[in-house]
């Protein structure tokens, strides 16, 4: 089971996908994002369903994909979309159509997402699509998800991702809404593996692992302090003074997530400054300036 998500903003598109693998009552982690580059061409692919099935269409998609690229022609997001959906309808006559007739639980099948980014001397620009069944579209504004957690994973795209967020800050909050669905859909699990296109920073790669998981642990602490505030905000027992306390508790809590996360020789501040636009990350202030925001 999995759950894979992608997002388009304005400075380009995240995808990630959980990598927590079952098989019975085995449970492994295996990277689930099938990644490529050249010449200016750039293809990552995510899915949900049987696990060859995913591996043999995203191999087909992806390899029709650089057997007909070639930097010096024009090829506009419709065409790519072609490419991707006589794969997707090749694919399904040959390897879902001949189960038909099996329960609904038993036929093979598989939903994918797919980032195409496309940078050189007549092109410039990157695709999300989403194929299901023997559909392909483009998504142009907003994200979807794939998978068993994906109705959780959708009401928390809509509530904290939009497309005119800075790609950081997509990146941190598709982050959150992966924390999220791997800690209360069964069956989704693991690490997170992202990848993150964008054509106008010249990026298309991954976050670290280690680095993700330095920031879900973060995220568990600060649910923990704002889950208390919360309560607290609703409580009528509770006084002003009290109020101002747990704030001012958030505060130091926020102080040190922030230390944890960003402090010296932090790959995760380096990458989110490559996506920065025109703000600086946050930093714990140093002697001098705490000094002289006293003054």
């Amino acid at each position: 089971m999995t759950i894979a998500a992608g997002y388009v903003c304005l400075e380009g598109i995240v995808l990630c996908a959980d990598t927590q693998e079952t098989t019975g009552y085995t449970k492994n982690n295996t990277e689930k994002i099938r990644q490529m580059c050249d010449q200016g061409l750039c293809v990552a692919i995510t899915g949900a369903g049987d696990t060859e099935l995913i591996e043999t269409v995203g191999e087909r998609i992806q390899h029709a994909l650089f057997w007909e690229y070639s930097p010096c022609v024009m090829r506009m997001p419709d065409d790519v979309r072609d490419i991707i959906q006589k794969e997707i309808s090749s694919s399904f006559e040959r390897y879902i159509a001949p189960y038909s007739g099996f329960p609904r639980d038993d036929r093979p099948g598989c939903d994918l997402l797919i980032v195409v980014s496309v940078k050189n001397e007549v092109n410039n620009y990157e695709c999300l699509f989403k194929a299901s069944g023997t559909t392909v579209r483009q998504i142009e504004y907003g994200g979807d998800c794939v998978g068993s957690g994906l109705i959780l994973a959708k009401s928390l795209l809509e509530r904290f991702c939009n497309s005119f967020m800075d790609l950081d800050e997509l990146v941190l909050a598709i982050c959150y809404v992966m924390f999220q669905t791997k800690k209360w859909v069964d069956g989704c699990g693991g690490n997170t593996d992202l990848v993150i296109s964008s054509y106008k920073r010249d990026l298309f790669g991954n976050i670290a692992s280690p680095d993700i998981e330095s920031l879900e642990r973060q995220f568990e602490t600060c649910e923990d302090t704002v889950n208390l505030l919360l309560t607290d905000l609703v409580n009528p027992n509770r006084s002003d003074e009290w109020i101002e306390w747990r704030i001012s508790h958030a505060r130091k809590d926020r102080e040190r997530v922030v230390e944890a996360l960003y402090g010296e020789g932090s790959r995760l501040l380096e990458t989110l400054k490559r996506m920065a636009t025109n703000r600086p990350i946050p930093t714990k202030p140093s002697v001098s300036q705490t000094s002289k925001g006293q003054q």
